[in-house]
């Protein structure tokens, strides 16, 4: 089989981690692969190792704009995609509108679903843009001859209000690298810390409305105004301005020498597993994920996790974190010292998220995928045939 993925929407995050971790794990097990034709731009693809079935395809409108890139979606796209003459198109951002089939599409972005969320936007631009994705995925999705969801609870939610009546659908969970792995290091009493060697506490994340780095800001500020030897370490870029205005002016307001609070706008996603090995304990506070790597790759460091309750955080983390509101700096700080106040308790829960951790692969997700993807294709072909 001849793969198309369609990864012309796709940005230097989570999702080129994914594509690139199923790229690197073709090997001889897959032989239904003959060849994958990857349509992005130049950004993207240079992220991707090479490898004897890749094919790597850009157009000048997919380094341009996004009215160029839409308009070239639009109009030219389908037939630049036919001419390499693939078998099926891999939608790995799940909002491909052209008419191409056999069509697999992929679930990665529940803020397209949790639209009680968008009112925090107070930003029509990015409003606008939520929905235009969304209205994109609709027609994906209901076109799609199946579709990946990455948790039970994504599946829930886009099929419920989407309606979708597409029947393969595939539940297929991201991996972890390897090097994120860390046994659970001995958890000492917080008499162990001071102010000179404090409780290292890591958040690593984008910065956006739904992701409430500045709530944990201001919980951090409450214990340490009660003597608690913390200090948060905030990791990630500034993807929505307002956000990043509301924490910056958290911070100022809090620790405006920055003793506690220690950003670090970006770093190398390769080296991000030291920030994790150097860190005491997690925290995330997300309000919204489909299958969150970031979770997932600190239960693999081998950390305490200090987590946001909502879905789909439980589902992946189950019993083994100390979960709070995110919306509230009180819930947060509370969690917060609970955790530290108990370090049997917070190395057992490291120890289980650990384990739960383990099962997490990307041997097995590209297997997993590739399989699913040649079932639809096969799929396909007997229905043409009938």
């Amino acid at each position: 089989m001849r793969l198309a993925i369609d990864a012309s929407n796709l940005g230097l995050g989570g999702g080129t981690t994914h594509l690139k971790e199923l790229i690197n794990c073709i090997d001889d097990r897959m032989p239904e692969i003959s060849a994958v034709v990857v349509f992005s731009s130049k950004a993207v693809l240079d992220q991707l190792m090479d490898h004897p079935v890749l094919q790597k395809v850009t157009f000048p409108e997919l380094n341009g704009g996004l009215v160029a890139r839409i308009g070239f979606q639009l109009s030219k796209y389908d037939r630049c995609i036919a001419a390499y003459k693939c078998d099926l198109l891999f939608s790995i951002t799940g909002d491909y509108t052209g008419k191409l089939r056999p069509l697999v599409g992929m679930s990665q972005n529940m803020l397209l679903y949790d639209r009680h969320l968008w009112k925090d936007f107070g930003q029509v631009r990015e409003t606008l843009r939520m929905w235009l994705n969304f209205e994109k995925q609709r027609v994906c999705f209901k076109h799609a001859d199946g579709i990946i969801f990455l948790s039970n609870h994504a599946m829930s939610v886009v099929c419920n209000q989407l309606n979708i009546s597409v029947q393969r659908k595939a539940l297929i969970h991201h991996g972890i690298s390897s090097r994120f792995r860390r046994k659970v290091k001995p958890q000492l009493p917080l008499t162990s810390y001071s102010t000179d060697q404090p409780f290292r506490l890591l958040y690593v994340s984008t910065v956006h409305s739904y992701k409430k780095q500045w709530k944990v800001v201001e919980a951090v500020a409450q214990l340490r105004k009660n003597g608690y030897p913390l200090e948060l370490h905030l990791v990630g870029s500034v993807i929505f301005k307002p956000a990043g205005q509301i924490l910056t002016k958290t911070i100022q307001a809090v620790d405006p020498e920055r003793t506690f609070i220690k950003e670090h706008n970006w770093i190398n996603y390769e080296m991000v597993h030291e920030l994790y090995q150097s860190a005491d304990a997690f925290v995330f506070a997300s309000e919204c994920e489909n299958m969150p790597n970031i979770l997932i790759e600190a239960m693999s460091a081998g950390l305490p996790i200090v987590c946001s309750d909502r879905a789909p955080m439980p589902e992946f983390v189950g019993d083994h974190a100390y979960y709070f509101n995110p919306r509230n700096a009180d819930s947060i700080a509370t969690a917060l010292e609970e955790m530290l106040l108990h370090p049997k308790q917070r190395e057992e829960k490291a120890a289980l998220s650990y384990q739960a951790s383990e099962k997490y692969d990307w041997s097995s997700t590209a297997q997993q995928t590739f399989r699913f993807l040649y079932e639809i294709y096969e799929n396909f072909q007997l229905k043409q045939r009938n």
